[in-house]
């Protein structure tokens, strides 16, 4: 009489007990988002049809940071990512939209146009870049230098004003939130060196 061999399953029980266990332990990831740059209800977009009109930029922001996931300054010539981090959103889009945003509440004389401004009259248009923008996560400060220009709106453009200005803002907690954070305040305060360049607005000259 043949004896039926019994299999045990539980070498694959165990294997699979393992793969579920590992991906149990997964980390979700975190979306980090800018927290916004204006307090309290922000100024209309639009403006009065007579203010006069002036074009703000898109940030440009150092080439090394332009990735989804979160990055900050290790050390002089190293960059480290904040596990499981990524933006929600391009970071320069989300930068230059909390700019914007700032700009808007201490400039509310003027009319703001961003990226594409169609048939509006400029007066003037607002340039940044970034030519720093480090987070050392050692020291929980962030590190940023920037230029600011003005333009003049005819083409080719000239240059009205330029300043260079260089920033330290501290953080407070040893995570991706807290760098968020300095980058929004880093904003604010470009934001308020930029509208002290920026002269007493002209009112726009009426259509005929």
């Amino acid at each position: 009489m043949k004896v039926p061999v019994i299999k045990s399953h539980v070498p694959t029980l165990a294997v699979l007990a393992a793969c579920l266990g590992g991906c149990a332990s997964t980390p979700v990831p975190t979306l980090l988002t800018l927290p916004p740059a204006v307090f309290g209800p922000a100024s209309a977009s639009g403006g009065g049809a007579s203010m006069p009109v002036m074009s703000v930029a898109r940030i440009d922001v150092p080439e090394y940071l332009l990735a989804r996931r979160v990055r900050y300054r290790a050390d002089d010539s190293s960059l480290a990512e904040w596990p499981d981090t990524f933006w929600a959103e391009r970071v320069e889009i989300g930068i230059s939209r909390e700019f914007a945003a700032a700009v808007r509440q201490m400039l509310p004389g003027w009319r703001l146009c961003e990226t594409n401004c169609g048939e509006q009259p400029l007066q003037m248009s607002l340039q940044v870049t970034l030519d720093r923008l480090d987070y050392v996560r050692s020291s929980r400060q962030l590190h940023a230098g920037a230029r600011l220009m003005l333009w003049s709106p005819e083409r080719p453009a000239r240059l009205l004003r330029t300043e260079e200005r260089r920033y330290a803002i501290a953080g407070h907690d040893d995570t991706a939130q807290s760098q968020a954070r300095t980058v929004t305040e880093l904003l604010r305060r470009i934001a308020m060196d930029a509208s002290a360049m920026i002269p007493l607005p002209a009112p726009a000259s009426p259509h005929r």
